[in-house]
């Protein structure tokens, strides 16, 4: 067998990308998947986060794939690994090969830690991804769920939502905008942005604030433009004109088929206004009318996090499935 790098503009990404998606479908055979052109961009980097890919092969057959993430502005003693064997090459020592060589470049860039996300669907315990972190001495640190909408969406259920939560909001206004924030609003926005990675329930993850600021917000709506994404972002503005708080959702430009339901945070100093319902049903109405063929609507929470639990209930999201964060000292 080889492992040889590679780079998300090669000729070779395309058998990249086979392994991952037949590894994860395995583990997640109902969940959502990037698209291929999506995950090039992603794994382009950026100034904020540069990636390195591994292809393993054997008989010039690609059987493994593995990546790794390191953010570059904060948390920098913290490596993101994931690692893909195709199914009917498991159990062969393909991953824990892959897995020595994403170690050794974690190591090299200075990383104490790693951290991964693994899912899996509604029903199972527990998945070969999960089973093959924890023989590598990746615990366990937090658990989420994942959600999604589908049509046919009950708008009539989020618009009574939506009157029931706007007598707690007043002197608040929402606004919306697509692909590129307002210079206005930008500043405000990535505070918020930063405020995701602390406000969040981390469970047991070991994790510092990120810094975000306007120029960080410009590349990754750059990058969104790239992937060839659709943002839909909704803010609630503060009667002082602060920004009380932000939800988004992306969807290609190019199919209906999977929207994200990304960050949703509010201000702690704007909280108990109902702002997050408001926020997401706002936002949305806004999908629906632009993109009315719009299939699944993904989300994904903290398990603890019962209060945006019941907020996505209430806007119509189903169980789906789960995830977990695992993370382990290298």
């Amino acid at each position: 067998m080889q492992i040889r790098t590679i780079h998300a503009a090669d000729a070779d990404f395309a058998a990249w990308y086979e392994v991952y998606l037949a590894a994860r479908v395995a583990d997640n055979p109902t969940g959502p998947q990037w698209l291929e052109p999506e995950l090039k961009v992603i794994y382009q980097g950026t100034e904020y986060r540069s990636v390195q890919l591994w292809l393993a092969e054997e008989d010039g057959r690609a059987v493994g794939a593995s990546v790794l993430a390191l953010p570059q502005r904060d948390n920098l003693t913290r490596a993101e690994p994931e690692v893909f064997v195709r199914p009917e090459d498991a159990r062969r020592g393909i991953g824990s090969a892959l897995l020595a060589v994403v170690d050794d470049a974690s190591k090299a860039a200075g990383r104490s830690s790693q951290l991964l996300y693994l899912e899996a669907p509604l029903g199972a315990d527990s998945t070969a991804g999960m089973a093959f972190a924890e023989r590598h001495g990746f615990t366990r640190r937090i658990g989420e769920i994942m959600r999604v909408q589908r049509p046919p969406f009950d708008l009539d259920a989020v618009a009574r939502a939506e009157e029931s939560a706007r007598p707690h909001a007043e002197g608040y206004r929402i606004v919306t905008w697509r692909d590129h924030a307002p210079d206005e609003f930008v500043d405000e926005y990535a505070r918020l942005e930063g405020r995701m990675s602390t406000d969040e329930p981390q469970g047991g993850i070991e994790s510092e604030p990120e810094v975000w600021d306007a120029a960080r917000i410009r590349t990754a709506e750059r990058r969104s433009d790239l992937m060839r994404r659709a943002t839909w972002v909704a803010a609630a503005i503060a009667p002082d004109g602060s920004m009380a708080g932000v939800t988004e959702i992306t969807v290609s430009r190019d199919s209906d088929a999977v929207g994200f339901q990304d960050a949703t945070i509010v201000d702690p100093r704007h909280r108990g206004h109902r702002l997050g319902l408001l926020l997401k049903a706002a936002n949305l109405r806004q999908l629906l009318a632009d993109r009315p063929g719009v299939q699944t609507v993904w989300t994904w929470n903290a398990d603890v996090n019962t209060h945006m639990i019941a907020i996505n209930e209430k806007l119509g999201y189903e169980i789906a499935g789960w995830s977990a964060g695992y993370q382990r000292t290298i």
